[in-house]
């Protein structure tokens, strides 16, 4: 029994031994396996992100993408450095380098059953382990495992970059419209800056209230937020277009006739030889209320050293200027209320006009600084329109912003209604002085028609007069008033402009 054990031992650690061998030999084919996965992982890689690129580079020769190169670049890396962290992080077992070995070398599982077995000491795992030993020495890893690139790999990567060189060197049609996407941008930040400008500008005015600078801030405010998010100059004039109208509607249509009113009361009240009464006419045109306090003070106190017959030739000249300053009502109601309290010498009759008229004054230059604050903000919206419409070639330019409707003039911000018309010379911003947009403009409107035995009928595209029978002035103005109305409804006449049309013909019916 003795004699037994040392065999027995020694039996026992050469199985060991067998065991710890079979693990040593299959390390270096383990870590020839483990690098042939980092290079095929990262072929695989390479290949698939070139055809990635190459989808990227395709869809954007479809669609205008800015960004594509950045992307298909991105993605290219991207998936490149995940296979490799891949390959290098999933390595190969023994268990899968063993199969790995039995599948190349037509092994028929030797070394797949000798892993499983390496910690059995049976004699048949002993021998499977010999066994296994002895098949892996007629091999080397560096024979058995390539690390050369398959043909098809080959084939498909010089494929793909073949695309990929196509893709690159032929023009994309698309980047011109990425370049005038690029241009209309620019164009329209150079444009929302201006209006930011012009909207600062309004704030700062302390003529106007500051309820009027809120509700024209916030007409601004809305406008260049959807400026922002205009894709195309449609876009971007259909957004200047209704912040327009909301100004509009703001703005006082009559204003530019209240302030040609004023203009010609005041005028009519310098040409007087009254000192006082020239002073209040000067006041009266700057818009000074104190130098208008001072001179109102002045003619009350000359009252009492004039006579009756005086006072009635400077009440006749108030007179007048009341008549003439009758398209501003407030405004001529207080110069009639001052001639009549002049021509009675009343003094309380006197003092309470004279703040009539101060107040009416004050309350018309308010009024007409909120106006003009009104018109700046739409002549900086008309000159963003203008300057995003100028942009395009001058001969399309003009072919699109010439929509004309039958019976309108040849030329832009031009309407002329049927029949022969009386030119009006216009300017923008309710004919304002201190608003140029649509100066030097003429816009063709019907003139008065005289009975007669004719009437004005068109003859195709010649305009010719027919003899006729007579037609009452009221249906002819009225006709004529709503083919004007519609005419100029359907053009590209500034807003401004059409309130002047539209003023025309509410004067002609006026005089019917």
């Amino acid at each position: 029994m003795a004699t037994n054990a040392p065999s027995r031992h020694a039996a026992r650690a050469h199985e060991d031994t067998d065991g710890e061998r079979f693990i040593e030999t299959l390390h270096p084919w383990r870590k020839r396996l483990w690098i042939q996965q980092i290079l095929r992982w990262t072929e695989y890689g390479i290949i698939i992100s070139i055809i990635c690129v190459c989808f990227l580079l395709l869809i954007s020769r479809f669609i205008p993408w800015a960004t594509a190169s950045y992307w298909a670049i991105g993605i290219a890396i991207g998936f490149l450095l995940c296979t490799i962290g891949a390959a290098l992080w999933y390595r190969p077992s023994f268990a899968r380098s063993a199969h790995y070995i039995d599948t190349q070398l037509v092994l028929h599982d030797r070394m797949s059953t000798a892993w499983e077995l390496r910690d059995n000491a049976t004699p048949i795992s002993v021998l499977q382990r010999r066994d296994a030993l002895r098949q892996l020495s007629k091999h080397t890893p560096t024979v058995t495992i390539s690390l050369w690139p398959g043909r098809i790999r080959l084939l498909t990567f010089g494929i793909a970059t073949i695309a990929l060189v196509v893709l690159l060197l032929i023009p994309n049609p698309m980047n011109i419209v990425l370049q005038q996407q690029a241009a209309f941008q620019a164009r329209l930040n150079r444009q929302i800056t201006a209006i930011n400008q012009a909207r600062r500008i309004i704030d700062n005015q302390t003529a106007i209230s500051a309820q009027e600078r809120a509700l024209i801030d916030k007409i601004l405010r809305e406008a260049l937020a959807r400026l922002q998010q205009s894709s195309s100059q449609e876009q971007a004039q259909q957004s200047l277009a209704e912040a327009q109208s909301k100004l509009n509607q703001l703005s006082d249509p009559h204003a530019s006739q209240k302030a040609q009113a004023r203009a010609n009361a005041s005028s009519s009240l310098q040409n007087s030889s009254n000192v006082n009464l020239s002073n209040i006419g000067k006041a009266l045109a700057s818009g000074d209320s104190k130098a208008l306090d001072s001179s109102l003070q002045k003619l009350a106190s000359q009252l009492n050293n004039l006579t009756p017959a005086q006072r009635t030739q400077l009440a006749q000249q108030i007179e007048r200027a009341a008549n003439k300053a009758q398209n501003n009502p407030q405004l001529s109601s207080a110069l009639h209320q001052l001639a009549k309290a002049v021509a009675d010498g009343s003094r309380s009759e006197v003092s309470d006009a004279t703040k009539t008229l101060e107040s009416a004054a004050v309350q018309d230059s308010v009024n007409q600084a909120s106006n003009d604050s009104i018109n700046q903000a739409s002549q900086s919206l008309q000159n963003a329109a203008n300057a995003l419409a100028s942009t395009t070639d001058n001969s399309n330019g003009q072919i699109a912003s010439q929509t004309q409707t039958p019976g309108q003039g040849q030329s832009p911000g031009q309407t002329k209604a049927p029949g022969q018309g009386q030119g009006i010379s216009g300017q923008g911003g309710q004919n304002n002085t201190n608003n140029n947009s649509g100066k030097n403009e003429q816009v063709f409107v019907p003139g008065q028609v005289s009975s007669g035995t004719s009437h004005i009928s068109i003859d195709g595209n010649t305009g010719t007069v027919q003899s006729g029978n007579p037609v009452p002035y009221s249906q002819v103005i009225a006709q004529y008033s709503q083919m004007a109305h519609d005419a100029i409804n359907n053009s590209n006449i500034p807003p401004d402009l059409k309130n002047l049309i539209q003023d025309y013909f509410n004067s002609l019916e006026g005089r019917q």
